[in-house]
């Protein structure tokens, strides 16, 4: 049986392209096949419908491939795969390893496409850079928009941005959830209970979200509307520049993005 779409990688984010693909149409479950070594991932990606094997190249026999593993596992399963997925259409969502740096490592010329989604796919609020990279022309990036944007929006960029859109919306959410936990902490020993911090927090993240995303004000300006002079949130404020908080969690995202150029350099 021919497929039209094949998913090395049935990790969170694999299983969660995949379930968007089949929640939104982009493609039937019988359409796509899915190479997974863990046999209880397997299972439980086969009640979704489609198919399923232990085998990488077995899922290169499909028109279109996503490579949805870890940069670090790659090495190997390229050795497996490159004489399969020459010339065909290969979506990586690997962080940090370049187009050319997958072709080399394939050791083939497939038309690759590179996209960088984040974790928050899982639930259908993802946010996805996409690329065009080595061998793909314009047009074939065309299979991951809409699979990536049935899970979350979408942008295009140049590949050159990509170490940067890892380092911002990629790694994002972990900054987000480090910022939870905090607060969490804190509401917590303020005497508020567990379940209810976890509450206030998630919603006021979430909600602070929606609104950044709807306003036409910047994130700053939004800061200035919800900070009173001399009230509790200016004081809040005042602390965290104080530690140098903005500038901190610049650097940090700096380091991330070098961190990824690191990824791409042979033998890392």
């Amino acid at each position: 049986m021919s497929y039209w779409l094949g998913i090395i990688g049935g990790g969170n984010m694999g299983s969660a392209i995949l379930g968007g693909c089949i929640q939104s149409r982009v493609l039937a479950a019988h359409q796509i096949i899915v190479a997974e070594i863990d046999a209880q991932k397997r299972r439980e990606l086969a009640k979704l419908g489609c198919a399923t094997t232990e085998s990488a190249v077995a899922a290169c026999a499909a028109d279109q491939i996503i490579l949805a593993v870890k940069p670090q596992a790659f090495p190997p399963i390229a050795r497996e795969i490159g004489w399969a997925v020459n010339a065909k259409l290969v979506i990586s969502i690997m962080a940090g390893l370049s187009s050319t740096t997958i072709c080399r490592t394939l050791g083939s010329s497939p038309r690759i496409i590179r996209a960088m989604p984040n974790v928050a796919c899982q639930v259908n609020a993802g946010m996805t850079a996409i690329a065009i990279g080595a061998g793909a022309k314009p047009g074939d990036e065309k299979l991951a928009v809409s699979i990536f944007d049935a899970i979350g929006k979408t942008t295009m960029v140049d590949e050159s941005m990509m170490h940067a859109v890892t380092a911002v919306s990629g790694s994002g959410p972990a900054y987000v959830f480090l910022l939870a936990q905090a607060m969490e902490q804190a509401a917590v020993q303020m005497g508020i209970a567990p379940g209810t911090a976890r509450l206030l927090v998630a919603q006021t993240i979430a909600g602070a979200g929606q609104l950044l995303a709807q306003s036409n004000q910047s994130a700053g300006e939004l800061r200035d509307a919800v900070t009173s002079p001399g009230g509790t949130t200016a004081d809040a404020l005042e602390l965290m520049f104080e530690h140098d908080l903005p500038q901190t969690i610049v650097e940090a995202l700096l380091a991330a993005r070098d961190r990824g150029m690191e990824l791409d350099k042979p033998g890392t």
